[in-house]
């Protein structure tokens, strides 16, 4: 893993500051290319982690046929395949790397090189041929890359990290009024935004172009799964398993020490059932801080997995974890976008924990509830009828229900989401966020809400035709997914880890995509294709206990920040600038008074405050 930043100029600008912010992505090794085409100026810039072909010959800037330069973050997984086919066409290769393949096979399928790679990956290439400059993201959006386009001044820049772009004077950072309201909804927000104004991520599954003589800036997509049947066409023959087994092998390519983080929840047990002597590091919290936030503990089923299977596990002490004002301002520093996602910490430390004992690569289950119908939300949206009947009849329970402490944080956004008629509003009631009656409250600019309304009903317009669980499904691609892939990656990068995701690629995507709903979730069972391949393999009680997350025990940490605290936070920050802070001071009210459980609402707007703070 690595982190890339470039720029086209008219003038030329160094990239010392803007690589030396980033350095933590890339220890092994840095450099710099430069370029003038008549009046503009190229800049690119590398910081590497070596993973494949741990050469210096592999270092980049990486140049190639004195015509393609190119700066790449991220690894093409099936470039020995590729690499194959390169050599059958003539083409003579100086080093093992995936970098040297990649370039190759743009010189070759241009454009079309996209439906070659299976990997994760951001990059940009340059041609001197063609004087125009090409950035990309992978099919999925596992990898970040930001851009800032100014078509009056005729310049165009990019970086793997915001803080690395706004190293740039040039790159104006001003926060977005719009994003608040769609923040106050989620926690984080749908792609290609990132809470500043004109600063963008390059879309998932897509590429800019910079043309050089026409200072014109194209965006492309070139892989969107609502329009995959052709891929589809190609995975025909092909079973779920077999191409989780393939996706896991060549995942494991490395020519460095390789582990698992594994929860023991189904995602990670998949993987680890998949290869032989790994060692799998699982996050160990405090048993009374779990019991009191009324989750369940993973550690306990790591072991009960470990002993099953055989593995080598390694527990993560995190019950010494010190949640203070300094946490959330480094949450918030990291994460760089309005992340408000409190899984953060312990991603980081549990990366930096694997880095001590020795590992640069990390595999990891995320995404595979995205893609397998993994939420208990797909539930809801699946069978919203039955759903709806159940909120009516339990009515005069509400209170009794409301005293579990792992319920009374679900209920209320379970009443919202029955009584919801619009599909988006719904949908995001079952997210972590504010509603939409108490987001009105929140917010200034009432017409924020519909702006937010018409984003989303962009990409719904494409998915009109699919039931509301795909609906549900697609969303999340753009949205709930990626904002865990930006949190992982900043967190593991903190600690110079390269995580993987063998659970997700393109082709699983495709084939769940279009794979009939109730082969992935029914009213009893989520995942349902993970789990049947378990079952051969484990007991079903391991297998069909209740989610938990890769969370930590959130209650406790609010409840010890304390009232008086909070309120104080709340009253004397910045937020009063975006929203309405006496709302939030009634919620503090009744959460400290226990007539309700606002845990996550009151990380959101602590988040939200020292955000704002950062960022001003």
């Amino acid at each position: 893993m690595c982190g890339i930043v470039g720029y086209i100029s008219n003038q030329k600008l160094s990239l010392n500051d803007n690589l030396s912010i980033m350095d933590h992505r890339g220890p092994d090794a840095n450099g710099q290319y430069y370029y003038q085409y008549k009046e503009q100026h190229v800049g690119l810039g590398h910081v590497r982690l070596s993973i494949i072909d741990l050469d210096s010959h592999s270092d980049q800037p990486f140049e190639y046929l004195n015509r393609y330069v190119m700066v790449f973050n991220g690894e093409i997984y099936n470039y020995i395949e590729i690499r194959k086919e390169l050599l059958k066409n003539d083409y003579v290769f100086s080093t093992s790397s995936d970098s040297e393949v990649l370039i190759a096979a743009y010189d070759y399928y241009k454009e079309n090189v996209f439906d070659y790679l299976d990997g994760m990956f951001a990059f940009c290439i340059y041609d001197k041929k063609e004087n125009k400059l090409i950035c990309a993201r992978d099919h999925v959006g596992i990898k970040p890359l930001y851009y800032y386009y100014n078509q009056e001044n005729q310049e165009f820049y990019f970086a793997s990290e915001l803080k690395s772009l706004f190293t740039f004077k040039e790159v104006p950072k001003k926060i977005s009024k719009n994003a608040i309201c769609e923040f106050l909804f989620n926690g984080w927000l749908y792609e290609p935004d990132t809470g500043f104004e004109n600063i963008f991520k390059i879309m998932p599954g897509g590429y800019v172009e910079y043309d050089l003589n026409t200072f014109k800036l194209k965006n492309k997509i070139y892989f969107d799964v609502a329009k995959e049947e052709k891929t589809l066409d190609s995975l025909k023959e092909k079973n779920i398993e077999d191409l989780i087994d393939n996706s896991i092998d060549i995942q494991c390519r490395s020519d460095v020490p390789l582990g698992v983080f594994f929860s023991g929840g189904v995602d990670s047990t998949v993987i680890v059932s998949k290869i032989e002597n790994t060692a799998c590091l699982s996050a160990k919290y405090n048993e009374d801080d779990i019991k009191d936030s009324g989750d369940g503990n993973d550690y306990l089923y790591s072991k009960e997995v470990a002993k099953e299977l055989n593995l080598d596990l390694t527990p993560i002490e995190l019950e010494e974890d010190n949640f203070s004002i300094d946490t959330i301002k480094n949450i918030v520093k990291c994460s760089e976008e309005p992340i408000a996602d409190f899984t953060y910490q312990i991603s980081e430390k549990i990366s930096f924990k694997a880095k001590e004992a020795g590992y640069t690569v990390m595999l990891s289950g995320m995404g595979a509830d995205e893609i397998f119908g993994g939420y208990p939300r797909y539930k809801y949206v699946k069978y919203k009828k039955f759903f709806s009947l159940i909120a009516f009849f339990s009515q005069p329970f509400s209170k009794i229900i409301k005293k579990s402490k792992y319920l009374a944080k679900k209920v209320d956004r379970f009443n919202e989401f029955v009584k919801e008629k619009d599909f988006i509003f719904a949908y995001t009631s079952l997210i972590v966020g504010f509603s939409k009656q108490e987001v009105r409250n929140l917010i200034k600019d009432k017409n924020d809400i519909q702006l937010y309304h018409n984003k989303i009903s962009t990409y719904l317009d494409k998915v009109k035709d699919k039931s509301d669980f795909k609906k549900a499904f697609y969303l999340d691609l753009y949205g709930f997914l990626t904002h865990n892939f930006i949190v992982t990656d900043k967190s593991s990068m903190q600690a110079s880890i390269e995580l993987r995701v063998p659970l997700i690629n393109k082709f699983l995507l495709v084939k769940n995509f279009y794979e009939d709903d109730d082969k992935l979730i029914d009213f009893q069972t989520t995942k349902k294709q993970l789990k049947n391949i378990l079952r051969k393999i484990l007991p079903d009680k391991i297998i069909d206990r209740r989610k938990m997350g890769f969370n930590p025990p959130m209650d406790i940490l609010i409840n010890n920040f304390g009232k008086e605290k909070i309120v104080d936070i709340v009253s004397k920050g910045s937020l009063n600038k975006y929203i309405n802070i006496d709302y939030i001071l009634n919620l503090i009210e009744e959460h400290f008074k226990n007539k309700n459980n606002h845990t996550y609402k009151l990380w959101l707007i602590l988040y939200l405050n020292y955000w704002i703070e950062e960022n001003e």
